[in-house]
């Protein structure tokens, strides 16, 4: 494979809405979908071109805001799936991200799940994230992932704020 021809992985924005209000998002979230997203067909249409690439398929990771927020993402996933990708998705630690969307997700041929955690504690996670509760609910979804045996990848934003965070705690634990 030649890599300067083809990516080796693609990230779809699926939806910039999300519940969360994190400080540093990069797709700029709002509460509610924009309507100026791909619509269901449009999406299709875009998966379709992206076979373009040919063989190996590029690794696809759907992400937004919350990929969850989408009412179509099943329906993604399977034409995705369907196209040859391997499908991994980003959501967002909210209550929409239940121990029944993971089974879902596994069942659907979700390749990985990858969750956020920003801070050591729920008191640090829900102050980047903007929502309390989203540190409790980013640890449940990652043990209902593990029980499901699908594949987990924590992300983890590093700055000022959480490299001091973990500077402290790796020092407590030596010292």
């Amino acid at each position: 494979m030649r890599y300067a021809e083809r990516p080796l992985l693609i990230y779809w924005e699926l939806t910039r809405a999300c519940d969360l209000a994190c400080r540093h998002c990069r797709a700029e979230a709002i509460p509610q979908r924009d309507p100026r997203e791909l619509s269901t067909e449009e999406g299709f249409a875009l998966l379709e071109r992206l076979t373009a690439f040919g063989d190996p398929r590029p690794h696809l990771v759907l992400t937004g805001g919350d990929p969850l927020k989408r009412p179509d993402l099943f329906d993604l996933i399977a034409e995705a799936r369907r196209l040859g990708f391997l499908v991994a998705l980003t959501p967002s630690g909210t209550y929409a991200l239940t121990e029944a969307v993971i089974d879902r997700l596994k069942a659907a041929g979700i390749w990985m799940l990858a969750l956020s955690l920003d801070g050591s504690t729920a008191t640090r996670h829900d102050a980047l994230r903007g929502v309390p509760g989203s540190f409790a609910q980013t640890v449940r979804a990652a043990r209902w992932a593990a029980a499901a045996g699908l594949p987990l990848q924590i992300n983890t934003l590093v700055c000022a704020e959480t490299v001091l965070q973990r500077i402290v705690i790796y020092s407590t634990r030596l010292g």
